[in-house]
């Protein structure tokens, strides 16, 4: 079973006397490191993000791998702009980095008159000399304005009461700002007014925040801001100006073109047609207009992510997260992730097998590995138009498989991921969520969670998901794990430390008896639970281990002396594994082994690989057929104990530094052969075979990898004997090498 509760603490721990290591790997790292602050792309091809100190990221395919821009800044980076695909603007607290070069060089300004430790900003130049600077606290802001390149700077408007989060111009003279504060305008580049807009109609606003803003001309501009679903229907907020800011006119949709969440941008192909996108917690915001602004129609999008940032170029559309690139190249028809990992939170892993293995995160972030954890593919979890946090998942087979999700939704699928279905809808009860999940069959599985606070529900199904049954509140506490020995015998546990058993197979459920836990931590949640026979097994949780000898109706503390906070436990080939943290000093991370059913455990971590300086966030383990170990945890971060896996290594150790393909071993062979190769980046991989003519006769990898050493095995037994080449391509570089085949 898979119990996926995110422990607010994320903590991991160390039990053990001895320390043994073991040779983990990182086999996935995030494709983009740090959370983008701002992005501005030129074209379809070429691009920069921005991010916390320092960060500067360019790139040339689209968003497809990134440069890193070596600089001496220190600074968190917050906006960026660009004149042409030479000469840009970043901006970050209390400067303006110049670049005539796309930021190969680079010069810094000094921004005079913001406010002390601003929040959020705002960087607009429409030209070398003349440009405008947002500096806001949570409570008051100002606009900035140079006419000389920022030697010099003027307050244009100063609100010591009210936020602007977002500025636009149509040109040197015509911009707008907006935020809580309002709509503020200026028509001369130098004065700003605030514009007059009002919300109409039946709905009640509990706030007002525009967090978008766009000019089509001189004239027309859109602006658009909240909404939400779990303070009441609140649509989301679309404006619309004709007079250049002066007048607001509130956009109401029809009923079947409502949509509840953020607006954060806008961007337009021309005065008629164009496109916002923002989002909220569950799902991403993406609509298109062919009035300028005046109707608006809800378009799909491939995932949960708020995106803050959009461009259009021709028939392409690139949407910008905060962590995660999107791009769409029939306007907003189909869309693919241009990210290959998303610096999303991992929450769970689930091996099917030696080589099929999954794991779920926030967002509903989907990584998928058909290879024993060498290479991950991404993709996001949409059900129902949501995209709920995925904290448990299962799968009976390679294709068919469960989650359970915040906000109450279950979903299924049964083609491997690609697509998902709901076996229960989610809810607006952000108190509402599923946390764990395990099958005894194909057919019959267990979900638990909570239906609201301190309110425990377990749902089961006989029929695949077609239909549940729920039992509700035996033990008045969320349960966040839930274990099967055989098709009769299961457990439950959960916070407060509760715990339900069934030995019929989940028709009835009775509350636990838990005995020795010391006063301390009487009240501590449980979060994993693992059987090794249909007697024993063992429970884990906050600083506290449990043990049960007759099938979970009682459970006896093991004193096992810890500070550490456990988030699971799973046993496999007669070990068992837990994962935990500390994350108070000294911090650490725990992957332990047991094999003597949780009674003594050894620490099998290798400081090298895991992180333990800044937030410890390793949330799931799982182990394959095998033996083989995996832990996944934040940014999107997968390792393993795999020795059939070549893997990179995390923040602070070395990556390989060449671009190589290796001689293929045994040359000549027959049939077959093993071809070696290095990537120093991540990318598009293909590794094609061909004949002496050119045409290609087998592709052995296309697929995005990151960095490492992989080796893949050719099988030739369908070809004659001779010379073949093989050539492998990465981004803009190809290296081809000839072999033989004898027979």
């Amino acid at each position: 079973m898979k119990n996926k509760y995110i422990l607010t603490s994320l903590m991991i721990l160390i039990l053990a006397t001895s320390v043994i290591a073991q040779n983990w790997k990182q086999v996935t790292t995030a494709s983009l490191s740090t959370s983008i602050s701002d992005s501005y792309f030129f074209d379809t091809n070429v691009g920069w993000i921005v991010g916390a100190k320092g960060f500067i990221r360019k790139t040339t395919d689209g968003g497809k791998t990134w440069i890193s821009i070596n600089s001496t800044i220190t600074e968190d980076l917050k906006s960026i702009h660009f004149l042409n695909s030479n000469t840009g603007f970043i901006g970050s607290a209390t400067k303006i980095y110049k670049s005539t070069d796309g930021f190969a060089t680079y010069t810094s300004v000094n921004v005079t008159g913001v406010l002390t430790s601003p929040t959020y900003y705002g960087i607009y130049f429409s030209d070398e000399q003349k440009g405008w600077f947002l500096s806001a606290t949570s409570s008051a802001s100002k606009i900035l304005q140079t006419t000389d390149g920022g030697t010099t700077w003027t307050v244009g408007l100063n609100l010591t009461s009210g936020v602007l989060q977002c500025i636009d111009f149509y040109s040197a003279t015509a911009g707008i700002a907006a935020g809580t504060a309002g709509l503020y305008y200026t028509k001369n580049g130098t004065t700003w007014t605030k514009g007059n807009y009002s919300y109409s109609g039946s709905v009640v606003y509990s706030r007002g925040d525009l967090r978008g803003v766009r000019m089509l001309n001189a004239d027309v501009a859109v602006a658009g801001g909240w909404g939400t679903m779990a303070l009441g229907l609140q649509p989301t907020i679309l404006l619309r100006t004709t007079d250049g800011g002066a007048n607001w006119t509130y956009q109401a949709q029809s009923t079947a073109n409502l949509t509840y969440e953020y607006v954060y941008d806008f961007c337009f192909t021309d005065v008629n047609n164009g496109y916002a996108a923002g989002g909220a917690t569950k799902s991403s915001n993406f609509l298109k207009t062919t009035d300028g602004g005046i109707n608006w129609t809800p378009m799909n999008i491939p995932g949960a992510i708020q995106i803050v940032k959009l461009f259009v170029f021709g028939n392409n559309i690139i949407a910008v997260s905060t962590n995660a690139i999107f791009k769409s190249p029939d306007l907003g028809i189909t869309w693919q992730l241009i990210t290959p990992i998303p610096a999303i939170t991992l929450s769970t892993l689930f091996a099917v097998n030696d080589n099929v293995i999954y794991a779920g995160g926030q967002k509903g972030l989907i990584l998928k590995s058909t290879d024993g954890g060498n290479s991950w593919k991404a993709s996001f979890q949409i059900v129902n138009n949501v995209g709920a946090n995925i904290n448990g998942l299962y799968f009976v087979d390679q294709n068919i498989g469960y989650s359970v999700n915040s906000y109450s939704l279950i979903a299924k699928t049964t083609d491997g991921g690609k697509t998902w279905n709901a076996v229960k809808n989610d809810s607006t009860a952000a108190t509402s969520s599923n946390s764990g999940v395990a099958f005894t069959s194909s057919n019959d599985g267990f979900f638990v969670g909570q239906a609201a606070t301190n309110v425990d529900v377990i749902h089961k199904t006989a029929n695949g998901g077609a239909s549940l049954t729920t039992t509700k509140n035996i033990v008045s506490a969320s349960l966040r794990s839930v274990a099967f020995y055989d098709t009769q015998v299961g457990a439950a546990v959960g916070d407060k430390m509760k715990a339900v058993y069934t030995k019929n197979g989940g028709a009835t459920w009775t509350a636990s008896t838990i005995s020795g836990v010391p006063t301390s931590s009487a009240t501590n949640n449980l979060s994993g639970v693992a059987f090794f026979t249909a007697n024993d097994a063992i429970a884990v949780g906050n600083k506290v281990t449990l043990k049960t000898t007759d099938g979970g109706v009682t459970w006896n503390y093991i004193n096992i002396t810890m500070d550490q906070s456990l988030a699971e436990v799973v046993f496999s080939n007669n070990n068992t594994w837990a994962l935990g943290s500390k994350s108070t000093s000294p911090k650490s991370i725990g992957i332990l082994q047991s094999t003597d059913n949780g009674q003594s455990w050894i620490n099998r971590v290798n400081y090298n690989v895991f992180d333990t300086t800044s937030s410890l966030n390793y949330n799931d383990i799982a182990v394959a057929l095998s033996g083989a170990v995996f832990v996944c945890g934040a940014s999107g971060s997968i390792y393993t104990n795999s020795t059939t896996v070549a893997g990179v290594k995390e923040n602070g150790n070395e990556l390989p530094t060449v671009f190589e393909l290796k001689q293929n071993y045994p040359n000549p062979f027959n049939p077959t052969t093993k071809i070696n190769y290095t990537l120093n980046q991540t990318g598009i991989v293909k590794l094609n075979i061909y004949d002496v003519l050119g045409r290609t006769v087998k592709t052995l990898v296309n697929e995005s990898q990151n960095p490492g050493n992989y080796e893949i095995e050719f099988n030739a037994s369908s070809l004659a004997s001779g010379a073949y080449i093989y050539s492998i391509t990465v981004n803009n570089s190809i290296i081809s090498k000839k072999m033989i085949l004898v027979k």
